[in-house]
């Protein structure tokens, strides 16, 4: 007399194939929305939502900033000296170009995930790991979420304040360690701590779970090639701010 069958396994459910379901997977199933994603890249939504809110507070910023103040400030690191008059005269041919600024904040998001993405590219194709760009520019937006959301809160307690330094935009939250150290006591260490931040590991994590998905490498390399690539960034960071404070 025959065995009977062993129960077939069930199949794991499928990731989520919408827009917003991939956006709300992010927090409530990150894994199987992450393969999904390996599966049929898609990065538009996560692009459009990061540019609007870059765009939102970047207004908000540069309605808000006393630019007198910025210059002042600026000037006297520089231990030169601006009379009355040249500072507002400085102040309203800021204002005269905040355009620029508004449209760079448009530019910005895409910019940032497409060097990361292309960086991570790179990573995985220098170890051998197959990947297709698009996968990498999907995953890349798609870890970024959490940050991206983070900017609803930030718009929120910067709506309340009437003047902005738009200098100490990476204070406004306390999701990082640099409350520890003030900017104005030490800008490099200030800076060093600031890159210690919550959503900066959430994105860290969420981009091993995604490049691990599109590659089939292990979690633990991806997160060798994202910690050092992240590290890198942080040094070239607190280098740059060695060399403009």
């Amino acid at each position: 007399m025959s065995e009977p069958a062993a129960p077939a396994a069930a199949a794991p459910k499928p990731g989520p194939d919408s827009a917003l379901g991939r956006l709300v997977g992010v927090f409530v199933s990150p894994v199987r929305t992450f393969a999904a994603i390996a599966a049929r890249p898609t990065f538009l939504a996560p692009l459009v939502l990061w540019t609007a809110l870059s765009f939102l507070v970047s207004q908000l910023v540069l309605s808000r900033t006393d630019w007198r103040a910025v210059i002042g400030e600026a000037v006297a690191k520089r231990e030169t000296k601006l009379t009355e008059a040249q500072l507002d005269q400085a102040a309203e041919t800021q204002k005269k170009f905040a355009w620029v600024y508004e449209g760079i904040s448009l530019l910005v998001p895409a910019f940032i995930a497409v060097v990361t993405a292309g960086a991570l590219w790179i990573g995985c194709q220098a170890f051998g790991w197959e990947l297709r760009f698009k996968q990498a520019f999907g995953a890349t937006l798609h870890a970024f979420v959490p940050a991206m959301i983070a900017s609803i809160p930030l718009f929120a307690v910067l709506w309340n304040r009437p003047t902005i330094d738009p200098q100490g935009l990476d204070d406004v939250l306390p999701t990082n360690l640099g409350f520890l150290v003030s900017r104005h006591a030490d800008k490099t260490l200030h800076g060093l701590l600031v890159s210690l931040d919550l959503l900066s590991f959430w994105t860290i994590a969420l981009l091993v779970l995604g490049f691990s998905a599109a590659t089939g490498a292990a979690r633990s390399r991806i997160a060798i090639l994202v910690g050092s690539l992240w590290f890198l960034y942080v040094l070239g960071k607190a280098g740059a701010g060695m060399l403009f404070s």
